[in-house]
């Protein structure tokens, strides 16, 4: 079981194969991207794939993000004991450089497999106001995506409370401390 750092910034062993890295706001296309491309024998760790394997949709209650969290961590984790000629897609928006920096500093994403899919906001609205898998969310997905941008603008990764260390320092990597 995954045990390590915070669950949305995990400390995670180094994976032993390649992986690729999408990377894009809500509405992107980074599954669609991801599916149009992974062959069979590849391992996808898409958030919105673990929840529907758990029988959630996009509308998912609160209480269980945590959970879906930790069990995208524990495949993450698993990655650590693929065969180097294995390959892996990680799908996650992490918004700003600096967010995508640490996340292929954790995974070992080579810089030609990092992928930012950033289509104008207007395509990423128009995506979000016709799915109809997300007409329960329409107002969360549209307020996501503005914020994601909002972030990228700014290159700010968001905060996670991971706490301090016996000396009081921030023990978030992303910390302005400890950059």
């Amino acid at each position: 079981m995954f045990e390590g750092g915070d669950l949305a910034r995990p400390e995670l062993p180094r994976p032993s194969c390649r992986v690729v890295l999408v990377c894009g706001p809500v509405g992107a296309g980074k599954s669609t991207y991801v599916r149009e491309r992974a062959r069979p024998s590849d391992i996808v760790i898409d958030f919105d794939d673990i929840a529907a394997e758990w029988g959630y949709g996009r509308e998912r209650p609160s209480w269980v993000i945590g959970e879906l969290l930790e069990e995208r961590n524990n495949r993450l984790a698993a990655l650590a004991h693929l065969p180097p000629d294995s390959l892996a897609y990680v799908v996650l928006t992490a918004p700003s450089r600096r967010l995508r920096a640490w996340w292929c500093q954790q995974l070992g994403v080579r810089a030609s497999d990092l992928i930012l899919l950033v289509p104008p906001r207007a395509e990423i609205y128009r995506r979000i106001m016709r799915d109809p898998e997300r007409i329960a969310v329409r107002a969360l997905h549209l307020q996501l995506a503005a914020k994601w941008f909002r972030q990228e603008d700014s290159n700010d990764p968001g905060s996670v409370r991971r706490g301090v260390d016996a000396q009081g320092n921030p023990t978030d990597p992303l910390h302005a401390w400890n950059r």
